[in-house]
């Protein structure tokens, strides 16, 4: 028996990433669990599945839905723009220039990558994100490296998806959580762990098969 391929699904669209997990589900299922030696692995991954499924049906029921996606890959793209102008002006053959990027790179570090979090702590991250890069010393750098309407359009964008996920939230308040990628949080660990025991399996010869 091969072994299962690992791969990054942390920018699946959530419809996508329901969908994997759910085939996932139905493989698990065909091939019993308990032969593969991951049954205790699989009751948890069905109750996270279970999760996102209750949260699949909020987002779907909702016409916020769609812009909620449409505003958070708009803040995702701005995010990586700026992340990668950073490392561009890095290489820079003006010094002036390195220095610059040197100091909103640290800025970049403190907080890291955004994208991978909640929809909550994604907005928490980019807007103490867009304060320190607004921040009286840090200006003249944004400035330099011509990113001053980036970092405020990305303002504006996390601003604008925060409020319309708060409306959402609260159409849906008495149906409970509506953030997919918290649910994500919860089952994207139990798939790896139940990958990584059915390879260890596979590498000891123990899988039946």
């Amino acid at each position: 028996m091969k072994k299962v391929e690992i791969f990054s699904f942390a920018r699946l669209r959530n419809n996508d990433h329901y969908q994997f997990m759910t085939d996932v589900d139905k493989l698990f299922g065909k091939y019993n669990a308990a032969s593969l030696g991951i049954e205790a692995e699989y009751s948890g991954f069905k109750n996270a599945l279970i999760v996102e499924d209750s949260v699949m049906r909020v987002e779907i029921g909702s016409s916020k839905s769609s812009m909620i996606d449409a505003l958070d890959t708009q803040r995702d793209v701005t995010w990586n723009a700026i992340n990668n102008v950073v490392k561009a002006f890095l290489m820079s053959p003006k010094e002036v220039e390195v220095q610059s990027a040197t100091v909103l790179k640290r800025v970049i570090d403190l907080y890291g990558d955004p994208r991978a979090l909640s929809y909550n702590e994604e907005s928490a991250a980019i807007a103490n994100f867009v304060g320190d890069m607004l921040l009286p010393a840090n200006v003249p750098h944004v400035e330099r490296l011509h990113m001053t309407d980036w970092v405020t359009i990305l303002k504006t964008q996390n601003d604008k998806f925060q409020e319309i996920l708060n409306e959402r939230n609260a159409e849906f308040a008495n149906r409970g959580n509506g953030d997919a990628r918290q649910a994500r949080k919860q089952i994207d660990p139990l798939y790896e762990a139940m990958v990584e025991k059915i390879n260890a399996l596979i590498v000891l010869g123990h899988s039946t098969e």
